[in-house]
């Protein structure tokens, strides 16, 4: 199972439908990000997203404001 990780200026995408597909694909890929991104650790949540505020699949999205 994948471990929302929670962070400051970030809120999980509010689509029900989007999320469940990440996390199906996460699922498939043996907990791998299933997007196409080039982080040291693909394991979800990826190392970009943790440590330099880039989430590629949107599974997470930044807080404008």
């Amino acid at each position: 199972m994948t471990q929302i990780f929670r962070k400051e200026g970030w809120i999980l995408n509010p689509s029900d439908k989007v999320v469940n597909a990440i996390l199906k694909g996460v699922e498939r890929n043996g907990g791998e990000c299933p997007c196409h991104n080039d982080s040291v650790d693909k394991h979800c949540p990826c190392s970009d997203y943790r440590e330099k505020d880039v989430c590629h699949c949107n599974l997470y999205l930044k807080v404008e404001g």
